[in-house]
């Protein structure tokens, strides 16, 4: 896969300005908050269809309905979570709402999954690690433009969903991804 360097690829930034209320309030929700925010730009931008609209309408800041139908599916029990966890999540949920949109997970290799559904034209999320030098701890955040320079340094702008809907890391946090196929 070829891309520029030195050059930011990146979806529309001031989509995802739209998001940027929709914070974990605490404990280890961000799973789920992602979640919300890759299938509401999927709504918003890719397949109006892919949520109900008595959980969402297009377009909508609020996301609480969506979260509660959410969250007892993927995250019942406030613990962190891991790619297989929240992929698997997705889909049951995804069923249950008789969607036919299947995610698919990665455990590692993000940089490559994360920059070809990028130039698809698709965000993604991507868990990024403590152990990695993750400034976040353990954390899911949904990407959306990536960064490569001539030296190797690779970024992610992502929507981190602490507030933050065009911040800049490092690549080397992540590890896992989630994305629709």
């Amino acid at each position: 896969m070829t891309y520029p360097l030195n050059t930011w690829i990146e979806l529309p930034e001031e989509r995802f300005k739209t998001y940027r209320t929709w914070r974990t309030p605490s404990g280890f929700l961000c799973g789920t908050y992602a979640s919300s925010v890759l299938l509401a730009y999927y709504q918003d931008y890719l397949d109006e269809t892919i949520l109900p609209t008595r959980l969402r309408k297009k377009g909508s800041a609020d996301n609480q309905a969506l979260i509660k139908a959410m969250q007892p599916v993927l995250q019942p029990i406030d613990f962190p979570t891991v790619p297989v966890q929240i992929s698997f999540g997705l889909n049951r949920f995804l069923n249950q709402q008789k969607t036919h949109k299947r995610t698919r997970f990665t455990s590692t290799g993000a940089w490559h999954r994360a920059t070809k559904r990028i130039l698809e034209g698709k965000p993604v999320m991507i868990g990024v690690l403590r152990l990695l030098g993750s400034t976040y701890g353990n954390h899911w955040v949904v990407a959306y433009g990536f960064y490569e320079d001539s030296h190797g340094q690779r970024l992610y702008k992502v929507h981190d969903n602490w507030g933050n809907y065009n911040k800049i890391i490092p690549a080397r946090w992540a590890n896992g991804t989630i994305s629709f196929s």
